[in-house]
């Protein structure tokens, strides 16, 4: 399976996937990476893919 970390900077109107530095989109394989991701953003949301 694969995850996607979505922050929402405290509304869902501004909602944004997670990026890396270069813009891509970052998807993560295992879901404890995509927990750690999570815990650094504002207000970060885990989904499956």
């Amino acid at each position: 399976m694969s995850y996607i970390v979505i922050e929402t900077h405290g509304s869902p109107e501004y909602a944004i996937i997670v990026t890396d530095t270069d813009g891509k989109n970052l998807v993560f394989e295992i879901r404890e990476k995509a927990e750690r991701e999570a815990a650094d953003c504002q207000e970060g949301f885990i989904f499956e893919l």
